[in-house]
């Protein structure tokens, strides 16, 4: 199933240096028995809750992504952690939620600390120690062979997934899958036209997509590149990409006014 690493060492992982703490985020999370705001997702809370319960993690988040837009949401997260997890890796363009995405199979990672994982992960493996994870497992969401998203999972302490646990943690993704299909188009025409219901919620990504065209234009650059140096920006600084992507909208943080964008 993927990348199931097994193994376990005693090398410990270092986060890199930066501008600031990483892991100070702004906790958005909304309570476990809150619903995702975004009415036609209402059942994918649910869903997260009942992974938690049938896999015996510590936590559950399902993020959206597509390869042919610009889409990568967090939808729902059960607890703080889990949307730190998400942010994590939406910043810095690894981890094993992105790979089963790609992949399209499962990432097992019953303990971050493994070598297997600090090779495959160097920063996001230290840095998910960091807010409290220890192992992190990823199921892709696909319906009708288009992949959609991913199912994240992470327990607190180290320790691999019972087949029982995975299975349900499959059935989830597939549950999900069918519930995000069902209103994927619809979604995709509120974050084009920057909905501002879509904008508001909490979990939400439209206003760091927003700021990085912003960039690209400040810039001179393609938005893409606007969107690493915004992910860089936010590293760098100890800050969630979403506080910088609202001053950046909110005219409160302008980059082309900064020496302190790397390579400019």
């Amino acid at each position: 199933m993927g990348a199931d690493m097994s193994g376990t060492s005693d090398r410990d992982a270092h986060p890199p240096g930066g501008g600031g703490d990483p892991h100070d985020m702004p906790d958005r999370t909304s309570s476990a028995t809150d619903s995702a705001r975004n009415p036609g997702f209402l059942g994918v809370g649910r869903l997260c809750e009942t992974a938690v319960r049938l896999s015996g993690v510590d936590g559950a988040a399902v993020a959206l992504m597509t390869r042919t837009s610009r889409v990568r949401d967090l939808v729902f997260a059960t607890d703080a952690i889990s949307q730190q997890i998400d942010e994590l890796q939406f910043t810095l363009g690894e981890g094993p939620c992105l790979d089963a995405f790609h992949d399209r199979t499962p990432h097992l990672v019953p303990d971050l600390r493994d070598r297997s994982a600090l090779e495959r992960w160097p920063v996001f493996s230290g840095e998910a120690i960091a807010v409290g994870a220890r192992a992190v497992f990823a199921f892709p969401i696909v319906e009708s062979d288009h992949p959609l998203g991913v199912l994240e999972l992470y327990r607190g302490t180290e320790g691999g997934l019972e087949v029982a646990a995975q299975t349900a943690a499959v059935t989830i993704a597939t549950s999900a899958g069918r519930t995000v299909r069902r209103n994927w188009d619809d979604y995709l025409t509120a974050v084009d036209d920057a909905d501002p219901d879509v904008a508001a919620d909490e979990f939400s990504r439209s206003q760091v997509y927003l700021a990085s065209g912003m960039v690209a234009v400040q810039l001179a650059i393609a938005a893409d590149e606007a969107l690493d140096i915004l992910r860089a920006y936010s590293y760098q600084h100890g800050r969630s990409i979403k506080d910088v992507a609202d001053d950046i909208v909110a005219r409160r943080l302008t980059l082309r006014d900064t020496d302190e964008v790397e390579g400019r």
